[in-house]
């Protein structure tokens, strides 16, 4: 008998090892998932939200030079995000928001490689590769990797500012 419960109270706590050793591996998962998902919307919130806030403040100032339209959409997609974020740190206060850059940043690097070797890069990424005017390449490189990478940037500057100003309770254990 005591034989027999030996190796029966050892099948069961296998058992249980296998079932935390899972649920472990279960809840990292989620947590990765559910990190992933949050970074996912709010880089939709930085870049689209950034938009449709800018659309409303685009014919305050008025642009009539290639120079004042490039320089109007950097301000304002850094100001814009830069307030947004602001507003959903503290209203959402998590942690994704703070790498919204991440994405951004390798979706820049590929337009970086995928532009180099067509003429000089850095200038059609600012949008002033053809001089006096926006040409089809220069605008569509300019707000296809850089505007979303600027904005992305603002939107994680603004919620680690948000986050010094307003910290995240610590919940007791």
């Amino acid at each position: 008998f005591t034989a027999n419960c030996g190796c029966e109270c050892k099948s069961l706590i296998s058992t249980v090892d296998l079932r935390f050793a899972s649920t472990g591996l279960e809840f990292h998962a989620m947590r990765a998932l559910k990190f992933g998902g949050l970074l996912l919307v709010n880089l939709a919130v930085a870049v689209i939200g950034t938009a449709i806030l800018e659309t409303a403040l685009w014919r305050v100032i008025s642009s009539h030079s290639v120079a004042t339209i490039v320089s109007k959409e950097i301000v304002f997609s850094i100001v814009c995000a830069a307030s947004i974020a602001f507003g959903m740190w503290r209203t959402w206060r998590n942690s994704a928001a703070k790498w919204t850059w991440v994405l951004p940043a390798v979706w820049f690097a590929f337009g970086y490689l995928t532009i180099a070797g067509h003429g000089d890069v850095w200038c059609r990424l600012s949008g002033f590769g053809s001089g006096s005017v926006l040409s089809a390449p220069d605008v569509r490189s300019f707000f296809l990797f850089t505007v979303p990478l600027v904005r992305a940037v603002s939107y994680s500057v603004g919620t680690y500012l948000s986050s010094l100003l307003y910290p995240a309770p610590v919940v007791p254990a």
